[in-house]
């Protein structure tokens, strides 16, 4: 099997496989093997969002004697579905790959990678990682979601020998990015920054979608965020890939913001049907069409006067700031007479909806008018908002602190349609407050 010779060679083995943006660790002579896992650092903020993984949690340690240790927080492990590319292009399976955030170190960590895989690198294994000198893992999430690992070596890839400068991680000093079809050690953030100017400076765009034969007018009124991603060159396929550059891009417009749907997965509305939950706790509408409603601006610590529920975030002392090791954590609607729980939202269920595109973000305002064609045109900015490294913890304390809440508007109309939808938002006027609370790191950029 011959080896990875350049930069480029190695670019098109990962873009032949639908890989966008690839993340690069240079691994230490000894440390990383199956025994030891793979090390990702102390400092890295939502590093297991980065790919997509169905995320769990198990007890945290109680101990503080580990420098730096946090006691009590829950550990999260992110089972990935992972497999190594050889140099062929051969996806090798390696089903218990999972990546493991330590919030108590903090650590983060890559183990189960050699288990059951029928070929996996034997530069990782522990008796014979020494022959092969300098290794470099190679990680990026191909165009159907599974996430592919690739390991280089000096001994048979002449690359590892001149291997380019790239980028750092947001808050890592361990891990790289590379873009695979754009400019050489050009930092994902900074490109993304040139590519939103641009589109801000043009003005209007006529509405479109890109779909996988091509771009195509759209006339539908959710033309403004097809647009964008068509403009910055996003295939609109519904995965749950980050849509550009590792960033999910969100474009807005009106009071509120909707970040994601979650159903709730326990409680009645968990335990029931929707049109049982809506007959016990949806109301009238108040036009008299009929309609049963589930509607109202649910905060932690408040009672929504339209449902008569209140919201609290269980097993998180907002006080001390500190989520408890083991029993239950969610978010729950409540009645404060009965104390039933008409609806739950399971840290699980919040984990895997918020790791599905929200490690990186970036927002941005959005304006609409009729064109000459009489179709819709868009215009972008002047500015927008980016986060960068996020968890369910950030989002759980956003929750708590009230600057993101439940808005559902739930509906049976008369003729017996159904409409479930689960809105968690912020208001727009909060965005900036938003996103310092929910991302390591935000900045809000002007053009």
């Amino acid at each position: 099997m011959s080896g990875i010779n350049s930069i480029s060679q190695l670019r098109k083995l990962l873009g032949g496989e639908g890989i966008r943006t690839a993340y690069v660790k240079k691994l230490s002579p000894k440390q990383d093997n199956e025994k030891n896992q793979i090390y990702f650092g102390r400092e890295l903020p939502g590093l297991i969002n980065l790919f997509p993984a169905r995320l769990s949690f198990r007890e945290g340690s109680t101990s503080t004697a580990k420098s730096r240790s946090k006691a009590g927080q829950p550990i999260i492990e992110g089972q990935l579905d992972f497999a190594w590319l050889d140099r062929t292009g051969t996806r090798h399976p390696a089903p218990h790959t999972k990546i493991i955030d330590y919030f108590q170190y903090p650590e983060v960590r890559m183990s189960g990678f050699l288990k059951d895989c029928n070929d996996p690198p034997d530069a990782l294994r522990r008796q014979s990682q020494a022959n092969y000198c300098r290794r470099i893992l190679i990680l990026g999430t191909a165009g159907d979601g599974q996430v592919l690992g690739l390991v280089l070596t000096e001994l048979e890839d002449q690359l590892v020998g001149d291997f380019p400068d790239l980028p750092f991680v947001p808050s890592s000093t361990v891990l790289q990015v590379l873009l695979i079809d754009k400019g050489m050690g050009e930092d994902p953030a900074q490109r993304l920054h040139r590519e939103i100017s641009a589109i801000v400076r043009q003005g209007w765009h006529w509405s479109r979608i890109l779909k996988a034969g091509g771009v195509e007018p759209f006339h539908g009124t959710q033309g403004g965020g097809y647009t964008l991603e068509a403009l910055l060159g996003v295939t609109a396929n519904g995965d749950k890939k980050p849509d550009v550059h590792g960033f999910e891009i969100k474009s807005f417009s009106g009071s509120r913001i909707s970040l994601m749907t979650p159903t709730a997965d326990y409680g009645y509305a968990g335990d029931h049907p929707f049109r049982t939950f809506m007959d016990r706790y949806g109301r009238p509408g108040q036009k008299n069409d009929g309609s049963l409603r589930f509607v109202g601006v649910h905060r932690a610590g408040e009672i929504c006067q339209a449902t008569g529920l209140g919201m609290r975030v269980v097993g998180y002392n907002r006080e001390i700031d500190s989520f408890r090791a083991s029993g239950r954590i969610g978010v729950e609607l409540f009645d404060p007479a009965t104390g039933e729980v008409a609806a739950g939202w399971s840290l699980d269920k919040l984990a895997n909806c918020w790791n599905a595109k929200h490690a990186n973000a970036l927002y941005i305002d959005v304006r609409r008018r009729i064109g000459a064609s009489s179709g819709y045109e868009y215009a972008y900015g002047p500015g927008w908002i980016t986060g960068t490294g996020t968890d369910v913890f950030r989002l759980l304390r956003g929750i708590a602190s009230g600057i993101v809440f439940f808005d559902p508007a739930h509906t049976i109309y008369a003729d017996g349609r159904a409409k479930v939808r689960p809105q968690w938002r912020i208001n727009t006027r909060q965005l900036p407050d938003a996103m310092r609370e929910l991302y390591a790191s935000s900045e809000v950029v002007t053009v």
